[in-house]
């Protein structure tokens, strides 16, 4: 079989009838009938059986569809990849929890550009899940992400730590408080980045539902922009990561540490698949990042903790 009966088989499929398909292609009945009829002999099975309004699919023929969904994803993959070293550069894909990349700052970019001008760093925001689960079916070189993770299939290098924290209305009852927990949130409207987030799913399931008070969570987001003015219209306090807080600083709000179960941040790391070497501008774009971070120390504890955002 090849990627042209595979890709007509889908068009068959996705327009139920082969004249649509051929349509669609662009090009004859015939040359979509005759793709059919090689890939259903190599296959020993038949695809399409005719109906009274035209063809259906074979259970066979269902049951290997997102099997040739993900083939023909990865010939896509393959052949942008491939379009990518036409242009004489390497690209190193790294599926991130957003807003990694703002945190890291435009500095970082243009310094590894100017250190290393052939490679390509591609970041791809995400939640934490996806990032790991884009890496396990290697779509790119690195995962940026917190705990938990799959030890037996991921190597990890901690990055940095990032505090929990609670941005809110300078007015708000909380912001007289130091250090705020999830009892203080009785009563309380809450928006965050949610149970999207392994980190924060199991915190929440685990200690704002078990604490048996009064939390009401208005919105889950990943939106930073919509959770500060929230936050500065005094409508909800928003939970967040201290590398976020320190991005975002609408007027009139303030940035608490918080913790949940006693714990009080997060640690970031980076990953790698055990069973992928990694390529030389994957090996050269790790090195830069570790060195460029323990180059530039950020005191998370106090800088998400200021009205003014910090930067690498």
């Amino acid at each position: 079989m090849n990627q042209k009966q595979l890709a007509y088989f889908l068009a068959v499929y996705d327009a139920g009838s082969i004249q649509a398909a051929a349509d669609r292609l662009y090009i004859t009945r015939q040359g979509v009938s005759r793709a059919l009829r090689q890939l259903e002999d190599e296959l020993a099975q038949p695809l399409f059986t005719r109906t009274t309004n035209g063809i259906a699919p074979t259970d066979f023929a269902q049951a290997i569809l997102p099997h040739v969904r993900q083939l023909l994803n990865e010939y896509d993959y393959i052949a942008g990849t491939q379009t990518l070293a036409a242009q004489q550069h390497s690209v190193v894909t790294v599926y991130a929890l957003d807003h990694i990349a703002g945190w890291l700052g435009a500095a970082f970019f243009c310094a590894f550009a100017a250190e290393h001008p052939d490679i390509t760093p591609s970041f791809i925001e995400s939640t934490d899940c996806g990032a790991t689960e884009a890496l396990a079916r290697g779509r790119g070189d690195f995962a940026i992400t917190t705990e938990p993770f799959d030890t037996t299939r991921f190597v990890a290098k901690k990055l940095f730590r990032t505090p929990f924290c609670l941005r809110m209305h300078k007015n708000h009852p909380l912001a007289t408080k130091a250090v705020i927990t999830v009892e203080d949130l009785d009563g309380a409207a809450v928006a965050g980045k949610g149970r999207a987030y392994q980190c924060f799913q199991e915190k929440i399931d685990r200690h704002f539902l078990a604490a048996h008070i009064d939390i009401r969570i208005l919105l889950e987001t990943s939106d930073e922009t919509l959770l500060a003015s929230l936050a500065a219209a005094n409508k909800a306090v928003i939970l967040e990561h201290g590398y976020t807080a320190a991005l975002v600083s609408p007027p009139n709000t303030i940035v608490r540490p918080f913790t949940i179960g006693g714990e009080d941040g997060a640690d970031i790391f980076l990953l790698q698949r055990r069973d992928q070497l990694p390529t030389q501008s994957a090996r050269l774009f790790q090195t830069f990042l570790v060195r460029h971070i323990s180059m530039h120390p950020k005191d998370l504890q106090e800088s998400c903790f200021q009205t003014n955002p910090a930067t690498l």
